[in-house]
């Protein structure tokens, strides 16, 4: 331990204690100032930078407890530790309240004090250390955050070109079977990939503190009945039912519209995505006692497993579980939902079992949905 790199502020109205503390701790290679009452230490805490303070309880003009009730209130990033010669339980406690980290007693035992400002010195290196950790994984993070940024703005124009492309050489015809199926692989793709960059953006944006909620007076079960719509041929292709259940005797809510609508077509979508031959419920309620707004799906679908559910809100995750006829996903559609959700003061979470069946729940506190 680099014993130089920490300092060290001793308040003491005795001389001779001073002195003394002074020279085992300067030995020790501590960085050591003194001060000779509590008006002095409170100078010196004004005025100087230290890691750990050392200080009497008893002392005249300003006493030890107001010594570290200073570096409490000014929130100084100093380790309190106390010197007295007799400890109370009261004062013990009250000591222990303003952050005293230990306690000397009276008189010092040599090897006691570079014990336990050793501990002490070792928890100011551990926590030093631990900021600058800390500081360093937030700047990864900023530059994770701004890469993806970049690489999605600058994929965007090439997949939508892409797209472009095939949309016209199918609309062109001429074209055998073969190449017709070739080009459908394609535009598949490129849309598979322009979704997944739209969604890292989002991702970004959220995390970054950019998007913010634009909240206006919205009808509920209309919001609903619009996004079962936008999925009712997809379902019936797959012989499923969507069933809406309005139990909302006020469906007026302050949400952000556009934010919400994106979580609930993003769950049906899933819903039908994973469900073939099945039902799908929708179900918008008000929870009793709080009036927060509950919008459920539920599906009779495939289901799933213990490890997809407990990381499918997860970043990182990132799982790709293919629909009941193929169908891909990014994984980053209910990181969305999480994220919109949360924004809103609210609430999601996920039920299923492996044979079968998944239930979305979203909760919008009414402070912030109605």
């Amino acid at each position: 331990m680099q014993n130089n790199r920490i300092s060290i502020l001793i308040a003491d109205d005795e001389e001779k204690m001073l002195t003394r503390l002074e020279r085992i701790l300067a030995k020790e290679g501590y960085v050591v100032g003194t001060a000779s009452d509590g008006n002095a230490a409170l100078e010196r805490l004004a005025g100087e930078r230290y890691d750990i303070v050392l200080t009497d309880i008893n002392m005249p003009d300003k006493n030890g407890f107001e010594v570290m009730e200073f570096i409490k209130n000014s929130r100084l990033d100093t380790l309190p530790l106390v010197l007295t010669g007799y400890a109370s339980v009261e004062s013990a406690i009250r000591a222990m309240k303003l952050g005293a980290y230990d306690f000397i007693q009276k008189p010092v035992d040599a090897e006691t004090l570079k014990l336990i400002i050793r501990r002490a010195a070792e928890r100011v290196l551990l926590k030093r250390e631990n900021e600058r950790n800390m500081l360093e994984l937030r700047k990864l993070n900023e530059l994770k955050d701004e890469f993806l940024s970049v690489v999605s703005h600058d994929l965007r124009s090439p997949l939508s070109s892409i797209g472009g492309y095939v949309n016209y050489l199918l609309k062109k015809g001429q074209l055998s079977d073969s190449q017709q199926s070739y080009l459908l692989i394609i535009r598949e793709i490129a849309d598979n990939l322009y979704s997944l960059v739209n969604e890292l953006l989002d991702v970004s944006k959220i995390e970054a503190g950019v998007i913010r909620l634009t909240m206006e007076e919205t009808d509920l079960a209309e919001l609903i009945s619009t996004s079962i719509n936008n999925f009712i041929l997809l379902a019936s292709d797959k012989n499923t039912a969507i069933h809406f259940h309005n139990r909302l005797d006020d469906a007026r809510a302050m949400i952000d519209r556009m934010k919400i609508l994106q979580v609930v077509n993003n769950l049906i979508n899933n819903a039908v995505k994973f469900t073939e031959d099945g039902l799908i419920d929708v179900t918008a309620e008000r929870e009793p006692g709080s009036n927060a707004v509950i919008i459920t799906v539920s599906d009779t679908g495939t289901g799933m497993t213990s490890d997809v559910l407990n990381n499918i809100f997860e970043k990182y995750s990132l799982f790709r579980t293919e629909g009941t006829r193929g169908e891909g996903g990014t994984g980053l559609g209910l990181v969305i939902c999480k994220r919109f959700i949360e924004l809103h003061g609210g609430s999601i979470e996920a039920e299923s079992g492996e044979n079968g069946g998944s239930v979305f729940r979203i909760t919008i506190p009414p402070e912030k949905g109605k």
